[in-house]
């Protein structure tokens, strides 16, 4: 995904200045006109701007004058439909227009005529609904909708439908919950996907909670290691399908026990117990996972540290041929005498990839808290080796996210 401009609706603007003159022509004449509200703002193309383009028109005295006839258009022709497109004057003098933009990137001018006075012109940004963001903090709530109008993202033969939201976070390891459900009933619902990335526009994490033939919530459970500037993609699972949802977040614990899919990125560390209740293999090995979206070349870096369980980390990595995740690395005891396991690989430089950790421990049945610590500054060693050659069922039984985020 590429790097993604800022999109903030833009408050009143100020004051154009009209030109006089000697008016001429049948009905009510101005002398003059000024704008009052509605220049200089932006919006992706397809939508609505935010406030409606006005103006008044006065006679030679200074006083408002009703039913003087304003035509409105804009400059590439079709860059913008009006609603009205022509109509006269209130008692205020006042004349006023709501503007949606077409499918031209750029700058748009619209201009109000009125016959023997110059036009009014009014000057708009008309963006790239890919680069536009809405702004949102953690908290909000949003009720949004998918249309053919939003930005439009195409892998292979398929395309999805975005709508981007700004999220600003406190510096300091963050915690949160991000959920995008659907509102719509009939054809108008749809299986909704959220997305979440650095404003770089390096992916994070993801959800959708895939059940087949199901249309249910996305629940985003994301453990950052740093606040900063993030950028949420509210998209659908299936292919170019659109309708109404609703956004809303909230911090949530620091934890990921219960065999839930969490998600983690460089820099987090947190304290958590293996139960009985979390994730087990055949050999009846407890585990809490951890999802991570990793770019080439980067560290990661793991440490996890028990006095009461012996500690048992191991690397996966996705195939998506093949929708299973194969073993990358692996560590049981980092040094001799000591258990606490330490593990350290190095993201191939060739691509992005979607990564497992297994957190859990080397004997069975065994229980107890630990600490995880994910960061560069954890103890390095030398690269480690795998452990398993695959995991071939997931905790949660699908191979989450395959279709959307091919390597």
């Amino acid at each position: 995904m590429k790097q993604l401009g800022r999109f903030v609706s833009l408050a009143l603007a100020g004051v154009l200045g009209g030109c006089g003159g000697d008016s001429t022509g049948t009905g009510p004449q101005a002398a003059s006109v000024t704008g009052v509200a509605g220049d200089n703002q932006s919006g992706p193309t397809g939508s609505a701007l935010a406030f409606p383009l006005s103006f008044i028109a006065l006679d030679g005295s200074g006083h408002p004058v009703q039913g003087v006839q304003v035509s409105w258009s804009a400059s590439p022709t079709g860059a913008a439909t009006f609603n009205p497109s022509t109509g006269t004057t209130d008692a205020t003098g006042s004349a006023s227009t709501a503007v949606t933009l077409g499918s031209v990137v750029g700058s748009i001018t619209i201009q109000a005529a009125v016959t023997g006075v110059q036009d009014v012109v009014y000057h708009v940004t008309a963006l790239n609904p890919c680069d536009a963001l809405n702004p949102y903090a953690l908290g909000d709530t949003v009720n949004g909708a998918l249309t053919h109008a939003d930005c439009r993202i195409t892998q292979g033969n398929l395309s999805f439908r975005y709508d981007f939201y700004e999220l600003d976070l406190p510096d300091g390891q963050q915690s949160i919950r991000i959920k995008e459900a659907p509102t719509g009933t009939g054809s108008s619902q749809f299986d909704p996907y959220v997305e979440l990335f650095l404003r770089s526009g390096a992916l994070t994490g993801w959800d959708d909670d895939i059940q087949n033939g199901v249309i249910q919530t996305s629940q985003l459970d994301i453990i950052l290691g740093t606040g900063g500037q993030y950028v949420i993609g509210a998209t659908s699972f299936d292919a170019d399908t659109v309708g109404p949802y609703q956004l809303t977040s909230s911090t949530r614990p620091a934890n990921v026990s219960g065999c839930r899919d969490v998600w983690m990125t460089p820099g987090a560390t947190f304290t958590d117990t293996i139960r009985a209740n979390d994730c087990a293999d055949s050999t009846s090995r407890f585990a809490d996972i951890i999802y991570m979206y990793m770019q080439p070349n980067q560290a990661i870096r793991i440490a996890e540290r028990s006095t009461v369980i012996n500690p048992l980390l191991q690397l996966y990595t996705a195939n998506f041929q093949t929708q299973r995740f194969d073993s990358v690395a692996a560590n049981d005891d980092s040094v001799s005498g000591n258990t606490n396991a330490y593990l350290s690989y190095t993201v191939p430089s060739t691509t992005s990839r979607w990564y497992l950790l297994v957190i859990g421990t080397a004997a069975p049945n065994d229980t107890g808290e630990y600490t995880l610590t994910f960061s560069p500054l954890a103890p390095s060693s030398r690269q480690s080796a795998p452990r398993d050659r695959m995991l071939p069922v997931l905790p949660s039984g699908t191979f989450r996210g395959w279709k959307r985020h091919p390597e």
